[in-house]
Formats: structure tokens, C-alpha cells, sequence
């Protein structure tokens, strides 16, 4: 499994108190809530699976919920970076106790990113009914539902943008509990609705549209409360003022320079690996991307705890970063190493020794056939590498984002890890004869390697950078 990494803390004021007593118990502290928010929202991908089971309305039920999946996070990466933009603004006038500029950012914030997600929903809804086109929804998965489940998460993707915008906003204000608790809201109201499709359908007529669905209504139900609080909520600083709103062209100018920036950041990686996925459906058997979407379901469980503390390493990296001593950093980034392998170890454990078996918990309804198991064991055997390649890979930039507050190596390196992994891809299909899963598991596999060598050599040369730094600073 591969993953991005994600830009957190970038902005953290350097005078925020230094964490006091042992690493382990800071990043245990922090972690804890991140693992329980990942693992919970992995687990959600699980209830899709397991609910379809073997559904008559879709023949290749497990494909078209991996691809649409995935395609549904390229959407969420947009949002992210469409409402990112406006939460930066305003978080940094919030922070300086400015607060009728703030208000005047969210109010701007709020309309510029409704229409931007508006306008971007209509360009990918042309996409995609554009025939013989397959760069936004690949032609033979628009019978399937997909079609229809593409179109829901089209307006699904602008409440996502309200609600960024809105979440956002609250964490700039530091209400993390409130934060926390819209996130799993909206993850149990989804998990809540899809099991409701689950009870009230006959059996095996619940589909990829019901599932889609179920994430429109939970997502919906956080835009309420966003436009309650936004809208009608007096004790709210930060609430909606059209009366006082002023459209200044240099400020439009920062909105849309940050959410270019962000967007294209967030979105290189999730675009990257959809095509990934159309290439993998126009390349092989139909319901080798379903396979390959379970083994990821099985590995990312273990895979979700080491992210949390990558994390929880980016938190205090961060904090600490603001003296520029690269030794109390590195010893936060070897506690995280030691930790992050030691899951990797259990990961592949869990892996072999429980693999199947958690194949048929999730998918108890369906009866895979022998080469369907091989494949699966196969695929896991390459995915389950990521535990260790794409988390230190993902370890070592996310030290450098914090230290730095700069995510330019991020940007980079997901874009060399999917250009590697869709000419893998290829050439292994072109060239080779190996099983169609291997290929698939060595463009994985290959694609982390590579990004893990190169990120490497560019953590040790910006170690001795940052340790001559120290170095001047303390003869000074």
C-alpha cells in the first residue's frame, strides 16, 4: 500500500512550549487519538465490502468499489486543498486576534470555495460523459452504477468542501474535541446509513450506489451543522458576514495561489493512483483490482497504527524543530523508526499467518476460487512491504515538512512514487510474462523502493545541512 503524505503542522507558532519527559510517552499521547480516528476510518472501507457481499446488481462488485473509492478521494483531496486555502487565511489573522478580518476571510473563504467546487464538479461531470474517454471514469465501469455513484460523489464533493472549510476553521480555533467528534459523526452516520441499506434490501440488492449514497447523507449532515454555526450560531466569532464582505483582488489573489498550490499538492497522488487503477482494469482480468482493494483492506489496518505515529513524530518534530537542535529531532525520529518497525514486523505477522482469514470476515457471502487466493496472498505479499518502504519513506519527509514548513519534497516525491508506479505498470505488462498479480505487486513494491532510496539520500544530506547549522548557531 502506498500513501501520501499529508502536510500537518506547517504552520505552528515557534513560541508553542517544548514537550517535556520521555519521547516514547509524548508520542504515545499524541498517537493514541490519530489510531483511533485512522483505524476507525479504515475500518469503513471494510463495511463496504462486507455489506455488497455478492451482490447480483454488479459483476465485478469488489473493482468497481475499489475504483470508485479511489476515485473518491481524489475528490476529497480537491476539497482539501480548495478549503485549506481559506482556513490558512483565516487561522493566521485569527491567531494574531484579528478577529473582524478573520470573519471577513471565512465569509470569503466559504463563497470562494463553493464556487470553485461548483465549477470543478461541472468540468469532471463533462469528463465523464465524454464517450471513449476514460481519464475521469473508465467507460465499461459507467454501466455498473458507476455512472450514478460518480455523479453522487460529484455533489457530495462540494458539502465535503463546506466542511472542510468549517472543520478547518474550528481547529484553527483549537476546539479539537468539537473537531474530533464531527469526524467520527461523520464516519458513523455513513457506517450507520450503509448497514441500514444492508437491513432494509432484499438480500444481495445493496450496491455501489447505496454506498455512495450512505457518504452523501453523512456528509450532508456535517454541512448542516456547518451552516448552523456559519449562519446562526451568535456565540460563533467566526461566523458568515456578507453585510462587511469586501472583494479585494490581492486577497482573491492569495486564495487562489494557495489553493492551486494545495490542490495540485493533495491531488498528484490520488489522480495518480486512479489511473493507476484504469490501467489496471484495461490491463488485466476484471477482478484482479477488487483482489488487490481487499489485500490493501487487510494490510492497511496495521499500516493505519504506523501512520498515526507518523503523525505524532510531525507534531513534535514540529514543536521542537524551533530551536534548529537537529539532535533532540533525530531522537524523536528514531523512537518513531523503532516503533513504526516493530508494527511493520507484527503487520506482517498478522498478514501471513491471519491474511485469509480476514479476507473471508470481510467478504463472508462471496466464495473465491482457488487463483483468486493465490492472487490475494500474492498481492499482500508486495502490499505488506509498505509497512516498512512507503512509511519510513513517508517517515523521513514528514520530518523534513516539519522542520522545514515546507512541503515541496512531499510534492515531489508522490509525484516521482506514481510516475514509477504507472511505468511499472506498463512495462511489466509489456515485457513480461510473469503472473498479472506479481506485476501488479512489483510496480508496488518497485515504485516504494525507488521513492525510499531517493528520500534517503536526501534525509541524510539535509541531517548534515541541519547539524552545520546547529553547529554555527552554538559558536554564535
Amino acid at each position: 500500500m502506498s500513501t501520501k503524505v499529508k502536510q500537518k503542522n506547517l504552520n505552528n507558532d515557534s513560541s508553542q512550549p517544548h514537550f517535556q519527559g520521555s519521547i516514547w510517552k509524548n508520542l504515545i499521547v499524541i498517537s493514541i487519538p490519530v489510531a483511533i480516528y485512522l483505524i476507525f476510518k479504515h475500518l469503513t472501507s471494510a463495511v463496504d465490502y462486507f455489506i455488497v457481499g455478492a451482490a447480483t446488481k454488479n459483476i465485478n462488485v469488489n473493482s468497481a468499489i475499489t475504483l470508485m473509492k479511489q476515485i473518491g478521494r481524489v475528490f476529497q483531496a480537491i476539497a482539501m486543498g480548495l478549503g485549506g486555502a481559506g482556513v490558512i487565511l483565516v487561522a493566521q489573522e485569527y491567531k494574531k486576534n484579528n478577529k473582524e478580518k478573520a470573519q471577513e476571510y471565512v465569509t470569503l473563504a466559504f463563497l470562494f470555495s463553493i464556487i470553485l467546487s461548483l465549477l470543478i464538479a461541472v468540468v469532471f461531470y463533462i469528463g465523464a460523459i465524454i464517450p471513449n474517454f476514460d481519464l475521469f471514469l473508465p467507460v465499461e465501469h459507467r454501466a455498473e452504477g458507476g455512472s450514478s455513484c460518480y455523479n453522487i460523489q460529484l455533489i457530495s464533493f462540494v458539502f465535503m468542501t463546506i466542511n472542510v472549510v468549517f472543520i478547518g476553521i474550528e481547529r484553527a480555533k483549537n476546539k479539537t474535541r468539537f473537531v474530533f467528534f464531527l469526524n467520527i459523526l461523520n464516519i458513523s452516520t455513513r457506517v450507520l446509513f450503509a448497514f441500514g441499506y444492508k437491513w432494509l434490501r432484499p438480500e444481495g440488492q445493496v450496491d455501489i450506489v447505496d454506498l455512495q449514497l450512505a457518504t452523501l447523507f453523512s456528509d450532508l449532515l456535517i454541512t448542516f451543522i456547518a451552516f448552523y454555526f456559519m449562519f446562526f450560531n451568535k456565540k460563533n466569532d467566526t461566523r458568515l458576514n456578507f453585510k462587511k464582505l469586501k472583494f479585494s483582488s490581492e486577497v482573491l489573489k492569495k486564495f487562489a495561489k494557495l489553493s492551486g498550490g494545495l490542490v495540485v499538492g493533495k491531488a498528484t497522488y490520488e489522480a495518480g493512483k486512479s489511473v493507476v487503477n484504469t490501467l489496471t482494469t484495461k490491463f488485466y482480468e476484471p477482478g484482479l483490482l477488487g483482489i488487490a482493494g481487499l489485500a490493501a483492506l487487510v494490510n492497511g489496518i496495521v499500516y493505519s497504527l504506523s501512520q498515526s505515529f507518523e503523525d505524532g513524530q510531525s507534531v513534535m518534530v514540529s514543536q521542537e524543530a524551533s530551536n534548529r537542535d537537529s539532535r533532540k529531532t533525530l531522537k524523536i525520529f528514531k523512537n518513531v523508526f523503532v516503533i513504526t518497525t516493530i508494527l511493520g514486523a507484527v503487520g506482517i505477522l498478522v498478514n501471513q499467518l491471519y491474511g485469509e482469514t480476514l479476507l473471508k470476515f470481510f467478504k463472508p457471502t462471496e466464495t473465491f476460487s482457488l487463483e483468486e487466493i493465490q492472487g490475494f496472498k500474492t498481492v499482500l505479499f508486495y502490499d505488506q512491504l509498505s509497512l516498512f518502504t512507503s512509511v519510513w519513506a513517508s517517515m523521513i519527509m514528514g520530518y523534513i515538512i516539519s522542520y522545514n514548513k515546507s512541503a515541496k519534497v512531499s510534492f515531489w516525491m508522490n509525484l516521482l512514487r506514481v510516475s514509477l508506479r504507472i511505468s511499472l505498470l506498463s512495462i511489466l505488462f509489456f515485457t513480461t510474462e510473469i503472473n498479472h498479480y506479481q506485476q501488479f505487486g512489483w510496480s508496488t513494491a518497485g515504485s516504494n523502493i525507488i521513492v525510499l532510496i531517493v528520500v534517503t539520500v536526501i534525509f541524510v544530506k539535509f541531517i548534515k545541512k541541519s547539524h552545520n547549522e546547529s553547529a554555527k548557531q552554538k559558536i554564535n
